[in-house]
């Protein structure tokens, strides 16, 4: 039998189970991806809520246990309007893309950064963060590419323009659409260096092509929210 307590977790999806029960989904940062049944808490007056880290305990055999008890170990988040539809896509990101009890802790501290800068930073930033959590979490799952050199082991040149290559990096092209500039601020890492609106745009279609083959035909849900952002 398993048992687990007060590890740190966040609450990234739920949908009704059976008569009074919830199925959860956590993003743990020791076990990963997990799912658990919530006995009776589709009825409770104390829902547990996404965006805020919590410490959970749980037990069981097989494949699917239970919740027991869960605990608040952060400030309280109530994300609103774009916020919101951004935390639900990182959570969509999260849910269909890891493999459960597949443990990603640094993946689980640059998700706990993300859900902190989204509620407190200026409005102009929010995609940008978007974009660095995307190139992050397709690094953490071992889908990184070279921001340092393009594919002919050339340095990147911020004055020149790249083209992206599927699974092989960047390479240089009159006709790219991405910036060295924009793929450096990218290996920097650095919310307040933030591209011009042209260059996020380019961002957005670039992760989006690297995340299309790990995301399948199905379309995320949350993207159609935002879909002309």
């Amino acid at each position: 039998m398993t048992k687990v307590d007060l590890t740190p977790a966040f609450l990234i999806h739920r949908r009704a189970f059976k008569d009074s029960s919830l199925l959860l989904d956590f993003f743990t940062q020791e076990h990963g991806k997990i799912r658990l049944v919530g006995r009776g808490l589709r009825k409770s007056k104390t829902p547990i809520q996404v965006f805020q880290q919590l410490k959970i305990s749980y037990s069981g055999r097989g494949e699917l246990k239970g919740l027991n008890n869960w605990e608040v170990s952060d400030t309280p988040r109530h994300l609103k309007g774009e916020c919101l539809i951004l935390g639900m896509y990182v959570n969509e990101l999260i849910s269909r893309l890891l493999q459960e009890q597949d443990p990603h802790p640094e993946l689980f501290e640059i998700y706990k950064k993300f859900v902190g800068q989204l509620s407190v930073i200026d409005a102009k930033f929010h995609h940008w963060l978007l974009r660095l959590f995307e190139n992050n979490l397709l690094q953490e799952l071992g889908y990184g590419i070279d921001f340092s050199y393009d594919i002919n082991g050339e340095e990147i040149q911020e004055n020149s323009v790249y083209e992206y290559q599927h699974q092989g990096g960047f390479a240089a092209s009159v006709t790219g659409k991405i910036s060295g500039k924009l793929i450096r601020q990218l290996l920097a890492d650095d919310l307040n260096n933030m591209p011009d609106m042209q260059q996020l745009r380019a961002c957005r279609d670039l992760n989006r092509l690297r995340l299309k083959p790990l995301l399948g035909d199905k379309p995320l849900q949350s993207r159609s929210l935002f879909f002309s952002k």
